[in-house]
């Protein structure tokens, strides 16, 4: 595997494994699991959605910050592509604040998790054609922040993740990654 194909699997792993544990925050929300015990698994969810949160709108920022100057003045469908990505990014900052600040885990992850259908979820950016036209392996470094410090650190957090739910409800229950 090129390094290429490295960093752009291991964003892919990071963003499955951000979905996986949406899914099993929405099973774990919506279950019959006691107050204390869904507490628990939020504050262990919270601390996770955190983090990938935060590298997610990291990465997505670089790709701004890298192809805006790059895209011609005359391709306005590209330019307001990347208005909206930022536009959502800014909305995303804030919903991670409040993510991080919540005195009740239970309702900041269902809050966030609220945004992440109504905001993050409905924008599938295109910015793929950008990627073929303007990125560099030097790009895909600057902006995946992928390394293997970062991997090993990806899959240490979401083992404990995994580890806080029962077994059955936890992210990614009979699914590879």
């Amino acid at each position: 595997m090129d390094e290429l194909a490295i960093l752009r699997d291991q964003v892919a792993i990071e963003r499955r494994h951000l979905a996986a544990l949406k899914q099993a925050c929405r099973a774990t929300l919506q279950s019959s699991t006691d107050a204390p015990g869904k507490a628990a698994l939020c504050r262990a969810a919270a601390a996770y959605l955190a983090y990938g949160g935060h590298r997610l709108l990291a990465q997505d920022q670089a790709h701004c910050l890298l192809l805006r100057p790059r895209v011609s003045r005359a391709d306005a469908a590209s330019h307001a592509l990347l208005d909206d990505l930022e536009s959502a990014l800014q909305r995303a900052r804030v919903a991670l604040q409040a993510l991080e600040s919540a005195t009740d885990p239970v309702a900041g992850v269902r809050d966030y998790l609220d945004f992440i259908d109504a905001v993050l979820g409905k924008r599938r950016h295109g910015l793929e054609a950008l990627f073929q036209m303007h990125y560099t392996i030097e790009d895909w470094r600057a902006a995946s922040f992928v390394d293997a410090d970062s991997i090993l650190e990806e899959r240490e957090r979401y083992a404990a993740v995994r580890g806080a739910f029962p077994a059955g409800l936890e992210p990614g229950a009979g699914v590879t990654a």
